[in-house]
C-alpha cells in the first residue's frame, strides 16, 4: 500500500518521529520559532517542551538558551500581558494578577507589569463595561436582581470589590426601568 514518501508508519521510510520528538536541537529550534512569533512565558514553554519527552536538564538547557538569546523573557511577557488583557479583554487588576500567578510569573515580576496599568482609566472601563451587560441584561427583572448580575460579572471580570460596588452603585443611580 503506497502512503506517499512522507509516511512514518512505513517501515521503509527511515524516519522515526518518536526519535524526532527526543531531540533537544530540534526542540530548542521550534520554541525559537514559537517564541520569534509570539510572547510566551518560560511555564508555556516547558508545557510545550513536554511533548518532546526531553530529561529535565534538556529542558533547562533549552529555557536558558532561549532566554539567553531573548526570545524568552518573564517580565518582556508580563508587561504584554498585563497591557493586552486590560485594553482588549476588558480584564481588571485582580484577574490579571490571578493569571500571571497561574503562569508562574514570579511577584517580583508581577509587581512591575501592573505598574504599568494605568490607574486612571480603571473606573471608566469598568463604568463602560458595567453600562454594556447592564444593556443586555433582561428588561423584566428587578433591580436587585440586575445589580447583583452586575456585581457578580464585574467581579468575575477581576476589579476590587470596593470599585465594583461604587461602579454598581453609580450605575443603578442612573437606571430607569422602562
Amino acid at each position: 500500500m503506497a502512503y506517499g514518501k512522507f509516511h512514518n508508519g512505513s517501515k521503509n521510510s527511515g524516519y522515526s518521529l518518536s526519535k524526532a520528538l527526543k531531540d533537544p536541537k530540534k526542540a530548542l529550534g521550534a520554541m525559537q520559532r514559537l517564541c520569534s512569533m509570539r510572547e510566551y512565558c518560560s511555564s508555556d514553554i516547558v508545557t510545550k517542551l513536554k511533548k518532546y519527552d526531553l530529561t529535565e536538564k534538556e529542558t533547562q538547557e533549552i529555557l536558558l538558551s532561549l532566554e539567553k538569546d531573548k526570545f524568552l523573557d518573564n517580565s518582556r511577557y508580563a508587561a504584554a500581558f498585563v497591557r493586552d488583557k486590560a485594553a482588549f479583554n476588558g480584564w481588571g487588576p485582580v484577574k490579571i494578577r490571578w493569571a500571571l500567578k497561574a503562569k508562574k510569573i514570579e511577584e517580583e515580576i508581577i509587581e512591575q507589569a501592573m505598574e504599568q496599568l494605568p490607574q486612571e482609566g480603571q473606573e471608566e472601563r469598568l463604568l463602560l463595561l458595567l453600562d454594556k451587560k447592564l444593556k443586555s441584561l433582561s428588561r423584566e427583572q428587578d433591580n436587585s436582581k440586575v445589580r447583583v448580575k452586575l456585581l457578580r460579572f464585574a467581579v468575575s471580570r477581576g476589579f476590587d470589590y470596593e470599585k465594583v460596588l461604587n461602579g454598581v452603585n453609580k450605575i443603578m443611580a442612573n437606571f430607569v426601568r422602562e
